[in-house]
C-alpha cells in the first residue's frame, strides 16, 4: 500500500460558487492499487469578482521550496467577452498541502495581442513547468492555437508570491494597495541608482 495526494476540481459542484464545496480541491489517496477518494479539502475557492470568479484548477505538480509548495493554477472570469482564462500562482505550508499561505492577487500570465486570438478566444491556460539549471521554464497555450514558453525562477516567484498582496476584493482596496506598490517601487527605483528603472517607474 502506497499513499499519494493530488490536487482536483470537484466536477459536479465546480461552478455551484459559494458554497465552500467549489474550487481547486486537495485529497490523499491511500492505496493507489485501488484509489478511492473519500474527502476533499479546498485549497482556494473561486470568489465574485475576481480572476476565478467562475471556476478554477491546478496545473502541473506544485513545487517543493524551503518555504512551501509552489503552486500554479488557472483561473477563469466571466466578461462581456465569453470566459477569460488567465495563470496564476500561490503557496501552501509544506506539511499541510491544503493549507494556503500566500496568495497573491491577480494574475501571472493573462492572454495579450495575438494569445487572445483563435479557436477559444481569450484563453491562455497552464501546460507544465521545469527547472533546469536554476531557469523555471512555464509552457502555456493561448486560445487553444498555440503554444508558448516563459521563463522566471522558483526564486523570484517566491518572492512574487509572499510580498505581493492578496485580492483587496474591492475596488478600492486594490487600488490603494496598487498605490502602496507603486510607492514602493519608487522609492526602490531611486535608491538603486538604475537610471532605466528610474525613468521606467517615473
Amino acid at each position: 500500500m502506497k499513499m499519494a495526494s493530488s490536487f482536483t476540481r470537484p466536477q459536479d459542484t465546480c461552478l455551484a460558487q459559494g458554497d465552500g464545496i467549489t474550487g481547486l480541491a486537495w485529497e490523499l489517496v491511500e492505496d493507489l492499487e485501488h484509489p478511492r477518494i473519500s474527502a476533499e479539502t479546498t485549497v482556494d475557492a473561486p470568489y465574485f469578482h475576481s480572476i476565478e470568479d467562475a471556476k478554477n484548477g491546478q496545473g502541473p505538480a506544485p513545487i517543493k521550496t524551503s518555504e512551501g509548495w509552489l503552486h500554479i493554477a488557472h483561473a477563469v472570469r466571466g466578461c462581456a467577452a465569453g470566459m477569460r482564462y488567465t495563470v496564476y500562482v500561490f503557496m501552501t505550508r509544506l506539511d499541510a498541502p491544503s493549507v494556503p499561505i500566500h496568495q497573491p492577487g491577480g494574475h501571472l500570465i493573462a492572454p495579450l495581442f495575438d494569445e487572445r486570438v483563435g479557436d477559444v478566444s481569450n484563453v491562455v491556460f497552464i501546460n507544465g513547468w521545469v527547472e533546469r539549471e536554476g531557469i523555471l521554464y512555464i509552457y502555456y497555450a493561448s486560445s487553444d492555437t498555440r503554444v508558448h514558453v516563459a521563463t522566471s525562477s522558483v526564486e523570484r516567484l517566491v518572492d512574487y508570491c509572499k510580498n505581493t498582496p492578496p485580492d483587496g476584493r474591492t475596488s478600492a482596496a486594490c487600488a490603494n494597495q496598487r498605490r502602496a506598490l507603486a510607492e514602493q517601487n519608487r522609492a526602490l527605483a531611486e535608491s538603486s541608482g538604475d537610471p532605466l528603472l528610474r525613468r521606467a517607474l517615473g
